[in-house]
């Protein structure tokens, strides 16, 4: 009568093995031998592979090669390599991609909660992962799914007060960076949108508006024109009528059909715009050092701050969130989202401001000898 079942047997270095499909089954026990053997069994029934189980960095190497390189945006292929190479790598590289439980991939996310853009990156990277991993019959489960999302604290939007503001244009205001710095402050716009602009084709002074069309990303440094960040980020933007006449003041003096070029006359590079910023701090840095007594508004300059800082003056202005979220080429929700933590922030200075109403006035109430109480 023929044998059913695999041939167990004990392993030289403790333990017991089998084999299937020329695939090794190791196990402590005969038992959990068995076990595995069957489940396997099962999972080549239902058309798995159960011969490869390749490491999670071999599968996910492969993956992004296949799916990734060079068929996405620069910064979008930057994103999935940053979130592969100093995040998911590290934690789970040398596991091997059957091995992976959900578990496992709850501890990367518990590990990633310093913001919700970095969880939420990390959480797509891999679910794209596994997905795939799904299609080419390696895992029967996808072990993203059933993750739970990690409390992360608030972003931090920081924006320059208008004291702040002051010495901007006191400091910067003969800088090559400063007419991209006054134009921030007065659009919102993003810097890889500021360096897009071609004057005739994006700017309407007569009307007071500028048409915001294209991006820029980088290779190497070098620029190449991108889609904005999303659909919602074609737009115009209404600007003041003050700025539209420093604008035609400044393209007196601009010899290129970029309105913020390199120096050859091309589009700006990513070099030249990280130079133009440290110079500028290097210089408010000075200015500091010689103004002791401006030490409380101390600050270094960053782009998105001087976006995050229009964002707030059109809060201040009370624009609502609807309109607020078509000049910055946001989504409503994300508006929302903005729109909130700038009124979370000026609840708290309101207490701040009222915690020292009258502190210079503090009257003290009489005091009854006889009863020890006030009177």
């Amino acid at each position: 009568m023929a044998k059913k079942g695999p041939t167990i047997r004990k392993h030289a270095h403790g333990g017991y093995r089998t084999t299937f499909q020329g695939k090794t089954i190791y196990g402590s026990s005969e038992e959990e031998v068995m076990d595995k053997y069957i489940d396997a069994r099962y999972k080549a029934g239902q058309g798995y592979n159960v011969k490869d189980n390749p490491t999670l960095e071999i599968y996910a190497l492969q993956w992004f090669d296949t799916y990734k390189r060079g068929k996405k945006a620069i910064k979008t292929q930057e994103m999935y390599a940053n979130a592969l190479n100093n995040h998911i790598l590290p934690a789970l590289g040398d596991k091997k991609i059957k091995d992976i439980v959900t578990s496992d991939i709850q501890a990367l996310l518990n590990a990633s909660n310093s913001s919700h853009s970095l969880q939420s990156k990390v959480k797509t990277t891999l679910n794209q992962i596994f997905n795939k991993a799904l299609g080419d019959r390696l895992v029967p489960v996808n072990p993203v799914v059933g993750t739970e999302r990690v409390e992360t604290p608030d972003p931090i939007r920081n924006f320059y007060t208008p004291e702040q503001r002051e010495i901007i244009y006191e400091v910067l205001q003969n800088m090559k960076v400063f007419p991209l710095v006054f134009t921030i402050l007065n659009t919102g716009m993003r810097a890889t949108e500021a360096i897009a602009l071609i004057r005739n084709r994006d700017l309407d002074l007569e009307h007071n508006r500028i048409h915001v069309r294209e991006s820029t990303q980088f290779k190497k440094s070098k620029p190449k024109k991108a889609p904005t960040k999303s659909d919602r980020g074609v737009r115009v933007i209404p600007i003041p009528s003050g700025f539209s006449a420093w604008m035609q003041e400044y393209l007196k003096s601009v010899k290129s059909l970029y309105v913020f070029p390199h120096h050859t006359g091309g589009q700006m590079s990513r070099t030249t715009l990280a130079n133009l910023q440290r110079n500028a701090n290097n210089k408010l840095a000075r200015w500091f050092d010689r103004h002791p007594d401006k030490e409380e508004h101390r600050f270094k300059l960053h782009y998105k701050t001087l976006r995050h800082t229009y964002c707030t003056e059109l809060f201040d202005l009370g624009v609502d969130e609807m309109m607020a979220a078509k000049i910055m080429g946001h989504d409503v929700s994300i508006m929302r989202e903005v729109y909130t933590h700038i009124q979370k922030g000026r609840e708290e200075q309101t207490v701040d401001t009222i915690e020292n109403l009258y502190s210079d006035k503090i009257i003290k109430f009489p005091v009854s000898k006889k009863e020890g109480k006030s009177v």
